[in-house]
């Protein structure tokens, strides 16, 4: 039995997201960490670098009981299935990898679920799985499974644990209370806990086999999907499938058939259908399904189309189609399926035209392909392949053909939006008319533009910041937009004062990062400490994370050290005097920012004939509590004043010089 927990989830929180290009997604892909460890900490929100790429599926093969397998690259906090699987740890802390991700795109939701049920449960053990609500994910349930942590002296051990992860996960999504239709699964254990890809790949696919074939199949789960982003893990995984599983049942929904290599640059996709203008063979596609024009009722080898099919198919073609055949009435306009036998498609559709069909040639097209269209989502097929149907028998024109069937196949777009499907019309290479089909679909792509426009910004690269704080959100988009600002102008600069507290050690640092093909300037500009960086983009990016941690890093320790300081000591332990100037000596406090700006002398208060400036020291001891002046009086140490320690003297003199003028502004 599974438990799934439902908790409190936190405080309401809110989201922006904001647009990248695809050089910036790239340089911030390989420093995703760094990103969104640093967002986190200066301003207290999370961060999503979102990918750049759209689902691609690469391998689908249906198994028993119309249990269909397929092998996706895609992301999987953006995957579209009822279940999501995580490859989680014993504890559901959820703190890097894929679990990382699916917690900042689900929401505090998964985290808190996680964190009741170790509460109520204790850890997991390797192999065993948890399941919480998706959050904000487009699933209904995230399962957690631990996968075994990769050892080559217990390699057996290890196989038979992931074994029983995938087990436990088909054995929750086939539960019939639990009404999952499709499930999600990435390679567990093949990152962190370092698994070898190709026999992770082996393990999933041969328990998946296994499962469908030997376990009894209930209720709702019909789908399976292998779902990764790294390239080389998805390449494992359909390797895999094709040694124990066979040949995928289409070839990729991305990519155009093998024997069609001269295909013409044509592609346009419409609320989700691609729609692929190619020359070549129509009895050489490997679709799910090919269609093939009938001349003659009782014989295919009647007429070139129907002639070359027959050929390729082989005898069974025929006699299943005249098997078939019989059960509809003469007369009449029939749509008839076949398998594919002896050809690379797996079925064939087969256009019989009556005798009317001819009468109104274009409505005779028009119903034709809206027919042969619905029929791939009567049967859930993701793929067909037209030939120029209508020229023959219809006697229509090659223009006439071109206009209608594309006009078909746009409105069956947009009467079913987002349904997957891939249309490839197949030119035949002598044929003159391709070129009319060619200008159509670039006219086509021309009205579209504003719609490719609209979903690739939906799609495009992007960074998702998430908080409960918009005014935080707001500040990390301006500071993530001046980080995307480097790609052009190869400079940045850092204002913060908190550059005043670094120490010699976080300077030797700043030195260390020049190594690396950047150049460093300090300065302070109008009161405020200034860091400028120029390079290559890549190089200002790490040294700006590398500074803006060190300064969360100072930020925070001197917070620590001023709350450790005890209210007696709430006020600046010394006072400053200028020569010439009456007035008894100020003094700053340390609990009040503002009167302490109030007390800063600009730099007018000094004329550049004074000789001399003079800190008047009232007591030591505290020094050390701020950084920043106790590092700044040591470079000033005088060659005429005694060590700082020294409490025989009340004055000490600091030269004429920036540091100077430093030490009184921070004053």
């Amino acid at each position: 039995t599974w438990e799934v927990l439902t908790c409190k989830a936190f405080d309401t929180e809110e989201s922006l997201t904001i647009p990248i290009s695809k050089e910036v997604y790239e340089i911030l892909m390989r420093r995703e960490s760094c990103l969104c460890d640093l967002i986190e900490k200066k301003f207290g929100c999370m961060s999503l670098l979102k990918s750049i790429r759209c689902p691609l599926e690469v391998y689908r093969k249906s198994l028993k009981e119309r249990i269909e397998i397929s092998v996706w690259m895609d992301d999987m906090t953006r995957h579209n299935a009822d279940a999501l699987v995580n490859a989680a740890n014993e504890h559901l802390d959820h703190t890097g990898g894929l679990a990382l991700a699916l917690v900042k795109v689900g929401g505090p939701e998964i985290k808190q679920e996680s964190k009741c049920y170790i509460d109520r449960h204790g850890t997991l053990t390797t192999g065993q799985i948890a399941v919480t609500g998706g959050g904000r994910l487009s699933c209904k349930k995230v399962i957690h499974t631990v996968g075994p942590r990769w050892s080559a002296n217990e390699s057996e051990r290890c196989c038979h644990m992931l074994e029983t992860a995938i087990i436990n996960v088909l054995k929750y999504v086939n539960a019939p209370e639990n009404n999952i239709k499709s499930v999600a699964i990435p390679a567990v254990s093949s990152g962190i806990f370092g698994f070898p890809l190709d026999l992770c790949a082996h393990v999933i696919v041969r328990t998946i086999k296994n499962f469908v074939e030997l376990a009894p199949l209930f209720g709702w789960f019909k789908e399976i999907h292998l779902v990764n982003i790294a390239e080389p893990t998805v390449a494992a995984v359909k390797k895999a499938c094709e040694e124990l599983l066979g040949r995928s049942d289409i070839n990729s929904l991305q990519e155009i058939p093998p024997a069609s290599a001269n295909c013409l640059p044509d592609s346009i996709t419409i609320n989700g259908l691609c729609l692929h203008i190619i020359r070549g063979h129509i009895e050489d596609q490997q679709t799910a399904v090919i269609v093939n024009s009938v001349v003659m009722n009782d014989d295919l080898s009647r007429g070139n189309l129907s002639g070359a099919i027959l050929e390729k198919a082989g005898i069974s073609l025929q006699k299943e189609f005249l098997f078939e055949l019989q059960k509809f009435p003469p007369y009449c306009e029939k749509f008839i399926l076949t398998k594919g036998y002896n050809l690379a498609c797996k079925s064939v559709l087969h256009i019989v035209w009556s005798s009317q069909s001819s009468s109104d040639s274009r409505k005779g097209l028009k119903t034709a392909m809206s027919r042969c269209l619905l029929k791939i989502q009567e049967y859930q097929l993701p793929s067909i392949s037209f030939p120029a149907i209508g020229t023959g028998v219809l006697t229509l024109s090659n223009d006439e053909v071109a206009d209608i069937m594309i006009d078909e196949v746009l409105s069956f777009a947009k009467e079913h939006p987002w349904k997957k499907t891939d249309v490839y019309f197949v030119i035949h290479p002598n044929d003159s008319y391709a070129y009319k089909v060619k200008h159509l679909a670039l006219t086509i792509r021309s009205r579209s533009d504003r719609q490719a426009e609209i979903e690739n910004k939906k799609t495009g690269p992007a960074i998702e910041l998430i908080g409960n704080c918009y005014e935080k959100l707001e500040a990390a988009k301006i500071w993530i937009e001046d980080i995307m600002q480097v790609q052009e102008s190869h400079l940045i600069a850092i204002e913060n004062n908190h550059i005043f507290n670094l120490s010699k050690r976080e300077h030797a640092e700043l030195s260390h990062l020049q190594r690396f093909g950047v150049s460093i300037l300090e300065e302070v500009v109008g009161g405020k400490a200034r860091l400028e960086i120029q390079g290559p983009p890549g190089a200002i990016i790490d040294a700006v994370f590398v500074i803006e941690n060190l300064l969360c890093y100072v930020q925070e320790n001197n917070r620590t050290k001023q709350e450790e300081l005890p209210q007696s000591e709430g006020r600046w332990p010394f006072t400053w005097t200028v020569p010439g100037r009456s007035g008894n000596p100020r003094s700053c406090s340390l609990c009040q920012p503002n009167v302490r700006e109030g007390n800063r002398f600009q730099p007018s208060a000094f004329p550049a004939g004074s000789p001399r400036t003079y800190a008047r020291i009232t007591t030591w001891q505290a020094f050390p509590h701020h950084l920043l002046l106790r590092d700044i009086l040591r470079e000033l140490r005088p060659r005429r004043t005694p060590k700082l320690t020294s409490l025989s003297r009340t004055y000490v003199e600091l030269p004429r010089g920036p540091l100077s003028t430093l030490f009184l502004r921070i004053m």
